[in-house]
């Protein structure tokens, strides 16, 4: 009988490949020549940094997962912080607040510390002083005591015999309630009001907000409109629910720490350990090689040295792996958001004005970055670009919340659902197909921010300046609308909202999202890494990105970094670029080591989706610099030019002398052993990345809506995203397929605000009454579409795109129910009873 070999095939996947030069939809970085010249210093990048897309062997081939990285999670062996059992080990249970706000006037341990088993209790009164635990609690879940103890029901029990007396505090937990007059005043100095301010050097510095930002004359604006309309959004917050129980494990061997965490880094949580213990980062073993899921949230952070410190204290290992009733407290949430438009139109439709004002729950905090973070504004600079006057406000409040930050991307649904939703109402309001509505206003290459600081002051310090102007370049924004609209079969959709007949009525809606492609940074011997890290900084900064690539003498090669894996599948995407960059035509012959701090050398961690821009400067970096060492190793061996020799699957090989040729390993035995190279990349001054690197993709959305019931079903989604270049369309798809699911949740449940207490103004902070979504829910039918427009400034034409179209799906969403039934939702969450709501109030329901 003959085998049939298995192959590897992306279902589901329409690729996009456009051409490497190109004169239709660019803004220079496509046309002929092999060099881009960017900015008032007229700064030289090699296109696709020599790496060209063209005759590729790995880079765009479907394969399966890395091995050594998959098959343990599927085996169950997979060592996650959760499985993690060492002799003697005792387990920690926390004590929590049950109030939105409250101080502690008297804490009692002596009974639960004479318990059996209970080997410490750490509270406010016996923490560190440089990481304290607080006397004021500032939302419900915020932690009053840790307990130790033998086994997990003694440390329950210690908890349950703490007495606490607590001083109930006025409290602030929603932006109605931090908004109204006589709101109580939770800054950390007293008297500075809970409006979270920029500094007043700040450019966006508004003494009544918390940024804003400006375009030419809005009031003008608005005299000139044939049209205006007001609109008022609110997203009610969001969360991602990672599998895996929030937890960690110390033990300490002398002054030596092991740690097993949970979280997105290595080198990044060692090094926040080390300073509240203050001892030398280089004594922690810091251990991550799995998680199941963390979904950008900084999940178990803030319990980190906590756990190192009671077991030192313990004298003996401790685990901590919370309860869901406690988890949220400790995963950052999606905030809660309102968002208002105020727009102006001429006659062809035309936006002529425009005003944004959103106001966003910081949680328990006093950081402004929702607001004042360049990577908020991408919607902004997607959508007017084009428009002549407008003006962004935005608000952050410190309340009694948890606190909110990245959770499956930053700024995405939060404010792209307001967004998508506006830009419908306001292609109606003119008479416009929402599609031809967008094509008319989004950014495209060529177009030009001008000057860029209106948007944000980082754009008007990037390096890519020119005249205080930059220009969108490789940026598919065209495409994925026309590639998309074709495959959903856009003109099928109703023309009428609502009007086809029959109680069963379908829609089709679509949205949009701008988003940073990877946060693409620079990599050692780019001018941007120079000015990002110089010569006399005295190594690698904090936010640097390392690698280390090796070919050893049995000839396979070996790749270093120290990010955990997710679940992202980000050391697959590596491993086939450092194939590729060393000639191999599988990737079979590369191996990887990850997740130790011993084993993989310091790197930053990962987020927003740029492990494989800017982990990849690293290893890109590295792989560039063992590929050039090992042709000049072999050209000195051979005796021939270095420009003469070709590589291929481990072999170098003279193209004028063939029979002269020798190999990786040989090289390696040579040197008698390892050949190393190490790699380091960075992102630009504010994070995000170079200024010309941006990503954009469109959701396409049909819905089902019982008209009698108001169940409702997404049937087909169509996800389109600019890709750069996709590096595995296998995973790709099904990363894009997890993508849409947890959009799809978020976009339908929002945090459980009042949901396990009935009557109170506060919310609850377990997932005992979320609702998960569960197969059921997902969409049998997703297209997931790749444009590779082949960015010219990254290897290969890559960029990230893990994240760009999150944020269009709740939008995506609501705007192909409007389609269906004539329902327009503008409070988050989309549920069956606004839905009947809605229906009943059009006269459509029985």
């Amino acid at each position: 009988m003959s085998k049939t070999k298995i192959e590897s095939t992306p279902v589901g996947v329409i690729q996009v490949k456009q051409p490497m030069v190109r004169d239709f939809s660019t803004g220079g970085g496509h046309l002929a020549g092999d060099t881009l010249v960017e900015g008032d210093d007229k700064i030289v990048t090699k296109k696709w940094q020599g790496y060209a897309p063209e005759n590729l062997k790995v880079v765009g081939k479907p394969m399966p997962p890395m091995p050594e990285v998959a098959i343990p999670r599927f085996t169950g062996t997979a060592l996650y912080a959760t499985r993690v059992v060492l002799p003697n080990m005792h387990h920690v249970k926390l004590l929590t607040c049950p109030h939105p706000h409250a101080r502690i006037k008297s804490l009692d341990t002596s009974k639960a510390e004479r318990m059996p088993g209970v080997s410490f209790i750490l509270t406010y009164k016996n923490s560190l002083k440089t990481y304290p635990l607080s006397q004021e609690l500032n939302f419900q879940g915020d932690p009053v005591a840790f307990v130790s103890a033998e086994t997990e029901d003694l440390a329950e029990d210690a908890v349950e015999a703490i007495e606490v007396d607590y001083e109930i505090l006025p409290f602030a937990s929603t932006i109605a309630q931090v908004t109204l007059p006589g709101a109580p005043d939770l800054h950390v100095r007293r008297g500075k009001g809970n409006l979270i301010l920029s500094p007043e050097n700040d450019p966006h510095y508004d003494p009544n907000a918390t940024w804003v930002n400006k375009h030419g004359d809005v009031e003008k604006g608005f005299q000139e409109a044939d049209i205006v309309k007001e609109f008022t959004y609110s997203f009610a917050g969001a969360m991602g629910v990672p599998m895996q129980p929030v937890s960690c494990v110390a033990k300490w061997d002398g002054d030596k720490l092991t740690f097993w965490g949970m979280g997105q880094g290595i080198y990044p949580h060692r090094a926040q350990i080390a300073k509240a213990l203050g001892v030398d980062p280089t004594t922690i073993h810091y251990i991550n090689k799995y998680n199941g899921c963390t979904f950008g949230g900084p999940t178990a952070g803030r319990i980190l040295p906590f756990i190192a410190y009671m077991a030192k204290m313990a004298g003996r290992p401790v685990k901590v792996a919370l309860n869901k009733n406690q988890e949220l407290a400790f995963i950052a949430i999606k905030p809660e958001t309102l968002t208002k438009f105020k727009v102006g139109a001429t006659k062809d439709g035309r936006i002529v004005a425009l005003v944004h004002e959103i106001h966003i729950s910081a949680g328990a905090q006093n950081a402004a970055g929702h607001c004042s973070i360049e990577l908020s504004k991408n919607q902004l600079e997607l959508y007017t670009s084009k428009v002549p006057n407008w003006k962004s406000m935005w608000y952050g409040y410190k309340t009694n919340a948890m606190i909110a930050a990245s959770v499956r991307s930053y700024t995405q649904q939060e404010v792209k659902w307001a967004w998508e939703s506006m830009i419908d109402e306001m292609a109606e309001a003119v008479g416009k197909d929402p599609l031809q509505f967008r094509l008319m206003h989004i950014s495209r290459p060529g177009t030009k921010l001008s000057p860029a600081k209106d948007w944000h002051k980082d754009l008007g310090q990037r390096y890519e300046i020119e005249n205080g102007a930059l220009t969108y370049d490789s940026f598919a924004s065209v495409e994925v609308l026309e590639e998309g609209a074709k495959a959903i079969g856009w003109e099928k959709r109703n023309p009428v909202p609502g009007g086809t007949p029959g109680r069963i009525k379908r829609g089709i809606g679509l949205a949009m999202s701008q988003h940073h492609g990877g946060q693409t940074g620079y990599h050692e011997g780019e001018v941007g890494y120079q000015r990002e890290v110089p010569a006399d900084a005295g190594g690698p900064t904090g936010s640097t990105f390392g690698a280390e690539v090796e070919v050893n003498a049995d000839g396979y090669v070996i790749m270093k970094n120290a990010l955990p894996d997710s679940g992202t599948n980000h050391d697959t995407a590596l491993a086939h670029i450092v194939a590729e960059m060393l000639g191999y035509t599988t990737r079979d012959r590369v191996r990887v080591i990850w997740g130790d701090s011993d084993l993989a050398p310091s790197t930053d961690e990962w987020h927003a989706g740029r492990t494989i821009t800017l982990q990849g400067a690293g290893v890109c970096s590295a792989a560039d610099k063992l590929r050039k060492d090992l042709l000049r190793r072999a050209a000195a061996d051979l005796k021939v030019d270095v420009a003469t020799l070709a590589i291929k699957d481990g072999a170098i090989s003279s193209t004028e002398h063939p029979q002269k040729k020798t190999t990786f390993a040989a090289l390696a035995k040579a040197n008698g052993g390892a050949i190393r190279m190490t790699g380091r990349g960075v992102p630009s001054r504010d994070g995000q990345g170079r200024a010309l690197v941006k990503g954009v993709a469109a959701c396409f959305v049909e819905v089902e809506v019982d008209t009698w019931t108001a169940n409702w079903r997404v049937t087909r989604t169509v996800y389109c995203h600019d890709t750069g270049l996709v590096v595995n369309p296998l995973v790709a798809g099904a990363d894009m397929h997890g993508s849409v699911v947890e959009a799809v949740q978020m976009t339908t449940d929002p945090v459980p605000w009042d949901r396990e207490f009935p009557g109170t103004t506060h919310y609850s902070v377990g997932y005992l009454s979320y609702r998960l979504p569960t197969i059921m829910d997902v969409p049998e039918d997703q297209t997931n579409i790749f444009v590779d427009s082949l960015e010219p400034r990254w290897f290969y034409g890559i960029k990230s795109f893990s994240e760009t179209g999150i944020g269009s799906v709740p939008g995506a969403i609501s705007n192909a129910l409007y389609n269906a039934i004539g329902v327009r939702i503008r409070d988050h969450a989309i549920t069956r009873d606004k839905i009947m709501e809605g229906l009943k109030a059009k006269g459509l329901s029985v």
